[in-house]
This record gives C-alpha cells, sequence and structure tokens, in this order.
C-alpha cells in the first residue's frame, strides 16, 4: 500500500500539469484573424453639458468583443491609431491607454475592449463626424475596428432609404444635414431641400436619387451640398465625398440656388426619363472642386441655365451614350487648381451603349443646345463632340454665340467665338465674373434670361456670355 501512494502522488501531479498545458494556453505563431462582434463602434450621441473638465467622457461607454478563433493562445498588440488625439480612450482587460502590448487571448475564447468618447462640440471647430479605428495586429496579420462619432447637433443619416411615407420629405435649414456613407431616396418620393440648407457628407457618401429632388435654394441662401469637415484645411478641398447621383427613371429633379462642392463627381445624371420630361433641371448652381466631374450625363435629358462649373480634376461636362442637352448662359471653367488633364473638359458623344462582347445594346440620338456658354481652359482644345458612325448620327446640333477654347476652326460660326481669353476676374480665387473688357461682353444672343447667377440683370438684347453679366 505504501507503495502505490507515490506513484498515485506521481500520476496527480502529471495530471495537473496537464492541466495547465492545455492547447488553449499553448501560443501560436501561425498567423490568425480575430473576430470582432462590430466592424464599427458608433457614438450616435454626445453629451455637450457635461461641465467643463476634459477628463470627463461626454459619450456611454461601449464596447467591442475580440475573439481568438484558434485552438491556441495568441498575443495580439492594440493601439489607437489617433487620427483625432485624445479624442477617443479605451480600456483593454482593465487597463486604460492608447497602446497596448502581448495582449493574451486564449484559443476559443475573447476578451472586451471598452470604448469611451472625450468630444466636447460646443464652442468648437470639431468636424461633425470624428472618426478613428483600433488597430490590432496578431503574427503578422493587421486588422482593425473603426471608430465613428457624431459630434455636433444636426440630423444625421447613416446609409438608409429615407422614410417618405405621405410621399414628401422636406429637410429645413434650422439644423445641418449630416449623411454618413449614403442615403436612397426612394421612387414616389420627392425630397425638398429649402433654402440656406447646409448638407454635410462623409468619405464616400452619395446622394442616390430614384424619387425626386427639389432644391429651392436662392443666391441669397444657398442649400450647400459638401463634406463633412469644417476646418480651413478642407473648407475648399476636393473628393471629400462621391456626389449626388440621378437613377434610371428618377425625372422632375430640379436644383436652383445650390453649391455643390468638395466631391468626386457633382452630379451624374443616368438614363433618359420617360414621357419626355427633363431628368434635371439645373439653374443658378456652381458645382466647383470635383476631383473627377462637374456633370456627368448617360443619355440623359437637362436643361441648365445660369451655372458655374469650375475647377474640377477631369471634365467640367459629358454627355455620353446620347442624351439631351440644353445649356443656355453656364460658365465651364477646365482651368483646373486639382491635377494636370489631357482630354478636352468638356465632351458630348452619340456612341452606343455596348455589352461586355461589345455588341450594340442600344442608341440613343445626341441632341444639343448650347447658347451663350464659356467653355474654357488650359489646354489648346476644351471641347470635343465624338460622332460615332455606329450610334445615331447628329442631325441639327445648334451652338452658337459660345466663348469656345479650340483648334476646330470649324466651330467660328454662328456667332462664336475661339481662343480668346474671357477674362475671368481671379481663377486663382474662384471669381469667375467677367472684367469689363471681356470678349463675353454684349457678344451673346437673345435667349429670355433676364437674370445673370447673381441675379444682376441682363442686357437681354445683347447679353454676356456665360453666367454671369458684365459690369
Amino acid at each position: 500500500m505504501k507503495k502505490i501512494i507515490p506513484y498515485l502522488f506521481i500520476l496527480f501531479l502529471i495530471g495537473l500539469f496537464a492541466q495547465s498545458c492545455r492547447k488553449n494556453d499553448l501560443f501560436t505563431k501561425d498567423a490568425v484573424s480575430l473576430q470582432f462582434s462590430t466592424d464599427t463602434v458608433f457614438f450616435d450621441t454626445i453629451f455637450s453639458k457635461l461641465g467643463s473638465n476634459p477628463n470627463s467622457p461626454r459619450s456611454i461607454t461601449l464596447q467591442v468583443r475580440v475573439t481568438n478563433p484558434a485552438a491556441n493562445a495568441v498575443k495580439t498588440n492594440i493601439s489607437l491609431l489617433g487620427n483625432f488625439y485624445g479624442l477617443f480612450k479605451l480600456n483593454v482587460d482593465g487597463r486604460a491607454g492608447t497602446v497596448f502590448n502581448d495582449i493574451e487571448i486564449r484559443g476559443n475564447d475573447s476578451i472586451y475592449i471598452f470604448v469611451q468618447a472625450y468630444i466636447d462640440p460646443v464652442g468648437s471647430n470639431t468636424p461633425f463626424i470624428v472618426s478613428d479605428q483600433i488597430l490590432f495586429e496578431t503574427n503578422g496579420i493587421k486588422q482593425d475596428v473603426d471608430l465613428i462619432a457624431w459630434t455636433q447637433d444636426a440630423n444625421y443619416y447613416q446609409n438608409e432609404v429615407l422614410d417618405c411615407n405621405n410621399g414628401n420629405l422636406l429637410w429645413t435649414s434650422d439644423k445641418p444635414v449630416v449623411i454618413y456613407d449614403s442615403i436612397l431616396i426612394p421612387k414616389a418620393c420627392t425630397l425638398t431641400v429649402e433654402a440656406g440648407t447646409q448638407i454635410h457628407n462623409y468619405n464616400r457618401s452619395c446622394i442616390l436619387v430614384q424619387g425626386t429632388l427639389i432644391v429651392n435654394g436662392t443666391i441669397e441662401k444657398p442649400a450647400v451640398f459638401q463634406g463633412s469637415r469644417l476646418d480651413d484645411d478642407y473648407k475648399e478641398f476636393p473628393g471629400q465625398w462621391i456626389g449626388i447621383r440621378f437613377l434610371p427613371g428618377s425625372s422632375g429633379n430640379v436644383i436652383q440656388g445650390a453649391i455643390i462642392k468638395n466631391g468626386y463627381i457633382g452630379i451624374e445624371v443616368d438614363s433618359m426619363p420617360t414621357m419626355g420630361q427633363y431628368g434635371l433641371t439645373l439653374k443658378s448652381s456652381i458645382i466647383r472642386n470635383m476631383s473627377a466631374c462637374g456633370l456627368l450625363n448617360y443619355s440623359a435629358n437637362i436643361y441648365a441655365e445660369n451655372n458655374l462649373v469650375a475647377n474640377t480634376g477631369l471634365f467640367t461636362f459629358i454627355g455620353e451614350l446620347g442624351g439631351t442637352y440644353t445649356l443656355i448662359h453656364n460658365t465651364f471653367s477646365s482651368q483646373s487648381q486639382i491635377t494636370g488633364r489631357k482630354d478636352p473638359g468638356f465632351y458630348l458623344s452619340n456612341s452606343p451603349g455596348r455589352s461586355a462582347s461589345g455588341n450594340i445594346l442600344f442608341s440613343y440620338p445626341l441632341q444639343i443646345k448650347v447658347q451663350n456658354n464659356i467653355i474654357y481652359g488650359n489646354l489648346d482644345d476644351e471641347f470635343f463632340i465624338n460622332n460615332d458612325a455606329n450610334g445615331i448620327p447628329i442631325s441639327n446640333p445648334i451652338l452658337e454665340n459660345c466663348l469656345i477654347k479650340s483648334k476646330n476652326s470649324s466651330l467660328n460660326v454662328n456667332g462664336n467665338i475661339l481662343n480668346k481669353d474671357p477674362k475671368f476676374i481671379n481663377v486663382s480665387k474662384a471669381e469667375f465674373d467677367l472684367e469689363a473688357n471681356s470678349p463675353c461682353r454684349n457678344a451673346g444672343t437673345n435667349v429670355g434670361v433676364l437674370l445673370d447667377l447673381k441675379s444682376r440683370n441682363r442686357n437681354t438684347a445683347s447679353p454676356s456670355i456665360g453666367a454671369y453679366e458684365v459690369q
């Protein structure tokens, strides 16, 4: 009996050792992708009335569960990227900080990260949306979880279809509108935007229109579509959001008195509406600081009057796959401050739509009425019409009393002016009024447009070319 007891004791110790070295306690060096309870932590409420103590959180505490799906344990490094230093704070495994090395997660087990926001929107220049990232590095695998906070009093929309139960929705100017990701105006819904409304769009956001968009801005109180950053470096910075896109079937859209700026494509109109309606009527508006294009149209039917499209990275205007374009008293300036270009800034084409294999699927005629427009830029050729032999032949285009930068001498008819400097006041300061000695003065034809882009009276008998009347 005495001999058996030592053996039993040894077996007991071996069992303890085996228990302490279970598989999920052994650290693996293999590549492991952690799993997260969410890919984005949203703080949609920031409390602004919590006193002046900067060390007090101004949000509820949110958590991220981090799971190791492997059978073996791992060590991971966790850190806060620090896009907005000090605005987010972490607590990992009971420790507060911004950098945590060699955090252990047992096999098939989890840890929790607690996050708080320390953002004071009162009297600050904080953007409407601030973002950061929690970074993870596990055996060479890098992952992240986004942190997003709504910071100021505004109406926020996050990746949603607008609720238009009665068919109408109104955005007023009492609060800014902030869009994260994208919104969709559905069919049978009309969204009306009143004068003075400020619409801020976060990175990659897009306004999609299946129904109808009506913008009722004025020169004195424009409706402004822009990015979500408020600091000075971003006030005129392009590429902050995608733009406004009118989807096939959308019609009756009217944008008047708007400023659309700092995006990728200002307005995109996709496909001709039914029953001969305009897909878009655009009046007395400014599109500027677009990374790619100001007005992009596919087989569209639009009317544009008294608009400025300027400082676009590639194109001011594209009319592709045919379409009907009536353009009266607009200024298209391709004197881009963004990037170099090789192609004309103003482009029209009657090319047919083709399948991926090159088969023609559809063809629409290209019909244009372009009167009293400035089409100017840095290149020798800023105006091009592609008359594709495979498309419907272009018939009876109207192009008259326009100032055009082009080497195509055949355009020097119908009162058009070729290759003369329009004499803008100051392009670098986005002042596109015309000097008193501009060749555009009294060079237009009477088309019945009584006011210019600044609501000043036009000389209707012989108006100035472009969006602005020479004073």
